[in-house]
This record gives C-alpha cells, sequence and structure tokens, in this order.
C-alpha cells in the first residue's frame, strides 16, 4: 500500500468513526462496524489504528489543538475585553467548524472511560483555561461563576441545537455568552 493509499484509508476510517461514533455512541460501535463501513478487514483496520480510543484521538486531535491555539492566541491580547471576546469567538468558530466530532465530546458520556484519559484530561485543561481567561484577572467567586457560565453558554448550544445554521447560531452565541460576562452585545 503507497502512503497515499494508507492517508486515504486513515482518512475515511476516521470519517466512517464520526459517524458510527455520532450515530451509535462511541461505546456502541464496534471495530468491526468502523472496518465494514470503511469496506476493509478488521485486521486491515488494526494495521492503521491499534484500538477504538486511538481512532477517537485521531478523530479529536485538529479541534482540541485548534481550541489550545485559540486560548493561547486569546492569552496574548492587552486587554480584559480582547481576551474574552477571543477566547468566546476563537472557541465558537472551531467548535462550528468542527461541529459533529464537538457534539461527540459534548454529548456522548461513553466516551469518558479508561483508553481515552488523557484526551479528557487534555480537553477539561483547555476548557478550565479558557474559563480563567474569561474571568479575567483576580476575579471573585462570582467572576468565576459567569465565566463559567460564559463558556457553558458559548459551547453546549453547538451540540445541543444541530438544526440552526452555524452563521446564525454564532451569532446568538457570541450575543448571550457577551452578555453574561457583560461586554458590549454587538448587533
Amino acid at each position: 500500500m503507497t502512503r497515499n493509499e494508507t492517508s486515504d484509508t486513515r482518512r475515511r476510517i476516521i470519517e466512517a468513526a464520526r459517524e458510527l461514533f455520532t450515530t451509535q455512541t462511541y461505546r456502541a460501535a464496534s471495530m468491526r462496524d468502523v472496518a465494514e463501513r470503511v469496506g476493509i478487514s478488521k485486521p486491515s483496520l488494526y494495521h492503521h489504528f491499534r484500538s477504538k480510543g486511538e481512532i477517537l484521538a485521531s478523530l479529536v486531535r485538529s479541534p482540541i489543538e485548534q481550541l489550545d491555539a485559540t486560548i493561547q492566541a486569546a492569552a496574548a491580547r492587552r486587554t480584559t475585553a480582547e481576551v474574552q471576546r477571543h477566547v468566546l469567538s476563537g472557541c465558537i468558530d472551531v467548535m462550528l467548524a468542527h461541529r459533529a466530532t464537538m457534539s461527540l465530546l459534548l454529548r456522548d458520556a461513553s466516551v469518558y472511560g479508561d483508553e481515552t484519559v488523557d484526551l479528557v484530561s487534555r480537553m477539561a485543561s483547555i476548557t478550565n483555561r479558557a474559563i480563567e481567561l474569561l474571568a479575567g484577572p483576580d476575579p471573585d467567586w462570582r467572576g468565576r461563576v459567569r465565566a463559567a457560565q460564559a463558556f457553558a453558554a458559548a459551547a453546549d448550544p453547538i451540540s445541543q441545537l444541530p438544526d440552526i445554521p452555524d452563521d446564525e447560531l454564532r451569532t446568538e452565541l457570541l450575543r448571550g455568552a457577551s452578555a453574561i460576562l457583560g461586554l458590549p452585545v454587538g448587533p
């Protein structure tokens, strides 16, 4: 198998896994299901990925890296309001760009298991850092609560309202999360 064929097969495996994980849940979808969806044998699947956890890690790697980069870029902004706006808009943009994958992480409890501890830990760390930045410097407990509420207001509806078009949802998510933080709300 050539390098291009291997890369194409891995991409097809990841796409098939995304479909199966989001329609059946991560736990319910089996390696056999993934192999059948791709049209390869189960041993061939194991040639590309050693486990379902490894497939999941490959599936979520890009959105998690993008969220991490967004948070790092936001931290470099000059004012608290700029940091907050960048965290909100950047995280919303990444989550909408990877809507199915983020829905899987946000709504499928079966994703959280022994084989995914590192992945879940990294996502929790990114979320905690985002909330910390949204809270601003030296927040009191009320500020930390509002920051957590703002992050949830920006993230949760992405998986809960799949029928709303991305651009319309983005606008409302920014409005709601900004209002919670007391940021000026755009049109």
